[in-house]
């Protein structure tokens, strides 16, 4: 009996989504770690936590299991409640780790793989290229024996197929400034930090911190927190009168040509954060 389009779409939809919800444990301590670093507010030019550091290499554990979601005996959770099973094209016993990783490893190209899979239900492109194709599970056909060498190889190598996937994904980054830490003006910052708290510290407490040399440039790198003392970030024309005033002392300082920066104004009351970042000066990096 044929498997109908209808069962064909709900097991994949189904198995992405179980498979997801495990994957999404190895990607726990990455999304975290970024959640802290946005409560975290410094001058640090953060990057993206969640698939950068340690963190990208548990990660890849995830996608290491999806493409491995059929590898015990070609059933899957989600083919295991259907009552399916891929199976070798030619001989018919179940398929092989590999065969189930080459087949999985063609879901990256979702769109094509759910047409293909809706035009012929037992075999999308990824059963074309391992060879295999899916069937109604028979109990009668016997079982693969589990090769526990087999299974860890094809973890291993699913492992770095996650990894490769993570490293080709487009993973959208924070721009940043490639200034020298080593030149920090102590002086110059004090004197920027004393200019904003005579002006504006009825409304804010300001911290900042300036870098005299930026690799490949002439200016300046300018780094400013501004902590409110209420929440002007919420009130529109309260916080644009602010930022105008803001940008209007930095610049009476250091012209605008001269640095390249950002400011943050922050609002913390209790366990609640606002936060909104502006470029200052010119030569910011593109995103």
């Amino acid at each position: 009996m044929p498997i109908t389009a209808g069962i064909r779409l709900v097991t994949m939809l189904l198995d992405h989504f179980f498979m997801t919800i495990i994957a999404l444990i190895f990607f726990l301590p990455g999304m975290i770690s970024g959640f802290a670093e946005a409560f975290n507010v410094s001058h640090e030019q953060t990057g993206d936590a969640m698939l950068s550091g340690p963190a990208k290499y548990l990660a890849a554990f995830g996608f290491a299991l999806y493409f491995c979601k059929d590898i015990f005996n070609g059933r899957s959770i989600a083919k295991r409640i259907f009552r399916l099973q891929v199976v070798d094209k030619k001989t018919g016993r179940p398929a092989s780790p590999f065969q189930t990783l080459i087949r999985n490893f063609f879901c990256i190209f979702w769109p094509v793989e759910v047409i293909v899979a809706l035009l012929n239900t037992s075999r999308r492109l990824g059963d074309r290229v391992a060879r295999t194709k899916l069937v109604h599970y028979a109990r009668t056909t016997a079982p693969r024996p589990l090769n526990f060498s087999q299974v860890l190889l094809a973890v291993v190598v699913a492992y770095g197929l996650g990894i490769l996937v993570i490293l080709v994904i487009p993973s959208p980054q924070p721009a940043k400034m490639d200034f020298r830490e080593t030149s920090f003006n102590q002086a110059a910052s004090t004197e920027l930090e004393q200019l904003l708290a005579d002006s504006l510290g009825q409304y804010l407490v300001p911290d900042v911190r300036i870098y005299d040399t930026v690799n490949k440039s002439s200016k300046k790198y300018v780094s400013v927190i501004l902590r409110l003392r209420e929440n002007y970030i919420s009130d529109d024309e309260s916080y644009q009168q602010l930022r105008q005033q803001t940008t209007r002392l930095i610049y009476s300082r250091y012209p605008r040509e001269t640095i390249t920066g950002r400011t943050k104004y922050v609002y913390q009351s209790g366990g609640r954060l606002q936060l909104s970042s502006e470029t200052i000066g010119t030569g910011w990096p593109a995103r």
